[in-house]
């Protein structure tokens, strides 16, 4: 063997080799040796620094985590007193950087010492702006403070009052602290996004994920703090409109009103909450002659309109004036009025899960038994088998909110970040409305998405709104899937929404077939091509016609439709897009945004768009969706609004 080796040593090719190799070897020496000796000033320069950097990087860690945890908990002043220390060590860290900066050039080292650069700064950026937001906190909570065991109703009126005026004043200090995380994150953004080593990486990810939704969260509350305090009656009294509407018989807005009440709160205390049965008024009003929509008429032989009813339109704003001037015209006493607020089942379903469970009478109310219960008692129980007044048969609603508003003023301050996500949630999802007589408030409302309106995008629209005119409680047994396909033919581009409605509940004395009266809201100038599933009525083999109108800045499709207990029906609707959706087109971009209705929990969404134009860039997209190629395809619910934006080529 080794004699192989020592011939083939001898061969003039590899002789050749050798010769390379001893050239080679006298090139790599000179720079080997330099790189030595570089490695080793380097080592000797800047290995003092990066440990301290290291070092004060470390100890800011371990007092932000603090901080953290203090500020959780509401101890502000130990939270700021951690943030002030983590401060410290982070300005040393970002001093010793600056012998760190020469190797930002140098491969390997360079993109990591940037990161770190950058880090450092945004630390110091993102605590400016916690310490910012962590004093005016300890202002907010500075009432609660008298002990460690406390709630809202033990709050003097004077406490409450100094509370919402912190938060009505708290521009300053909340455009204080976003300016300070746009810094931060204008150094996050400047982060490079390859060539870190693992540490660093995982060290960076958190402020690329969380920073954004945190200044998001920011930018939410200054507006918010604009309005809250006024609707909890600061500085003035506020007066409330209450409907109560059952989502388990869908409406426009969110549910058939059946309980009315009012509410009035002043300083953050509910000075009074009074319900009644909107059949009282009603009922009284005889002299009122309203011509109602033509689908009440047509499909539920009403020949008056009334407050009841009063929701029609499917924009919370305009359906909250109507029902505040039918309110009045009926003969409503209370004459000064501030504003609408109507809530649905599934709010209070959601308020149950902070409270526990609420005894009234012999009835326990539970999450999972609350409409039942209610509707049995209300709408079944009352005729003959218990003994309660028509009149007063809603009566326990009241009883059941007055309980309610109690136990939510007594919760422990280990809920409120609970108590304060399900209401952000129940208006972002339309369980929860608001309409407030102030111009300037309801813009504010409107802004955040708190007032349920129909919003008038740039781009494709739609949203599908269906009224059950049945009388009965049947919305929880229909399952909808919405299917909505866009396509190119030609010149146009058409739009196909398919509506499937899947009856899967019994007939029962709160369940029946599904009759509605569906409208879809579609771009304005958008024409009808063809249709099918319209009906006239339920077991009539002629078919229905698809009304077109314009109205809230759409075009409206609205058909007829029934599905029997167990059977399933579609409408189908194809259209030809005009307006804005083709000047977005011709500017290289496509927009859609599809609009829950108030009160539904979660229908299927299949969208399915595909332009023959390449997609270039996505700006906004729910993270089902997937775009790829020309296609932009999702599968979700709209458990919210939903929102896509394309680039194209």
């Amino acid at each position: 063997m080794f004699r192989n080796l020592l011939d083939r040593f001898r061969n003039p090719s590899w002789a050749r080799t050798r010769q390379h190799l001893r050239r080679a070897w006298r090139v790599a020496w000179p720079i080997l040796t330099g790189l030595v000796v570089i490695v080793g000033l380097a080592a000797a320069w800047f290995g003092p620094a990066a440990r301290t950097v290291y070092k004060e990087a470390l100890a800011a860690k371990a007092d932000l985590e603090v901080a953290q945890t203090m500020i959780v908990s509401q101890e502000f002043t130990e939270g700021q007193a951690a943030l002030t220390s983590g401060r410290a060590h982070l300005l040393v860290a970002q001093e010793k950087m600056g012998r760190l900066l020469a190797l930002r050039r140098v491969p390997i080292a360079g993109p990591n010492v940037r990161a770190i650069d950058q880090l450092i700064a945004a630390s110091l950026a993102m605590t400016s702006g916690v310490e910012r937001l962590s004093t005016w906190a300890e202002t907010v909570v500075k009432p609660f403070k008298t002990g460690k065991s406390f709630s809202l109703s033990t709050l003097k009126p004077e406490q409450k009052r100094a509370i919402l005026e912190a938060i009505y004043q708290a521009q300053p200090d909340l455009q204080a602290a976003k300016s300070s995380l746009d810094l931060a994150l204008t150094h996050v953004e400047a982060m490079p996004t390859s060539g870190l080593l693992g540490p660093v990486a995982e060290a960076v990810e958190p402020f690329r994920e969380k920073l954004p939704a945190l200044r998001d969260g920011i930018e939410q509350a200054i507006p918010a703090s604009r309005i809250v305090p006024p609707i909890l009656g600061y500085p003035d009294q506020q007066n409330y409109l209450f409907l109560l509407q059952n989502n388990t018989e869908l409406r426009p807005t969110g549910g058939f009103i059946g309980t009315y009440g009012i509410l009035k709160a002043r300083d953050g205390e509910i000075l009074s909450f009074t319900t009644d049965n909107v059949y009282n008024l009603d009922d009284q009003a005889k002299y009122l002659n309203v011509k109602p929509p033509t689908p009440l008429t047509t499909y539920m032989r009403v020949n008056r309109w009334l407050f009841r009813d009063s929701n029609w339109s499917p924009d919370f704003p305009t359906a909250a004036q109507e029902a505040l001037s039918f309110y009045r015209r009926e003969g409503g006493p209370e004459r000064k009025l501030d504003g609408v607020i109507a809530v649905d089942p599934t709010f209070f379903e959601r308020l149950l899960t902070l409270t526990g469970p609420i005894t009234v009478g012999k009835t326990e109310f539970r999450t999972d038994n609350l409409v039942e219960e209610l509707q049995y008692i209300t709408g079944y129980a009352y005729e003959g088998k218990i003994n309660i007044d028509t009149s007063q048969r809603k009566n326990i609603i009241g009883t059941l909110g007055q309980e309610l508003i109690a136990r939510m003023l007594n919760l422990p301050k280990e809920k409120y970040g609970k108590a304060w996500t399900i209401f952000q949630e129940s208006l972002q999802e339309k369980h929860l409305l608001i309409w407030v007589a102030n111009a300037e408030r309801q813009e504010i409302a409107r802004s955040l998405g708190w007032a349920g309106n129909v919003v008038l995008p740039q781009g494709d629209s739609l949203m599908v709104v269906d009224a059950n005119l049945a009388s009965l409680k049947s919305d929880p047994a229909v399952k909808r899937t919405l299917n909505y396909r866009v396509r190119r033919e030609g010149d146009d581009v058409l739009a196909t929404l398919n509506i499937r409605y899947e009856h899967t509940g019994e007939l029962t004395w709160k369940t029946t077939r599904y009759r509605t009266y569906t409208r879809v809201y579609v771009p304005r100038g958008s024409t009808l091509v063809a249709s099918s599933g319209a009906m006239t009525e339920c077991n009539v083999k002629k078919e229905g016609t698809v009304q077109t109108s314009e109205e809230l800045g759409h075009t409206v499709f609205a058909a007829f439709t029934c599905t029997e207990v167990g059977a399933t029906k579609e409408l189908s609707l194809t259209y030809r897009l005009n307006g804005s959706p083709l000047a977005l087109l011709d500017q290289g971009k496509y927009k859609l945004l599809v609009q829950k209705q108030p009160g539904t929990i979660a229908h299927t969404l299949n969208v399915d768009v595909d332009l023959d134009r390449e997609i270039q860039d996505t700006l906004v997209l729910p993270e089902t969706a997937a775009a790829t190629g020309t296609r932009l395809q999702d599968a979700t619910t709209l458990l919210v609004d939903r929102e896509y934006d394309l680039t194209l080529d």
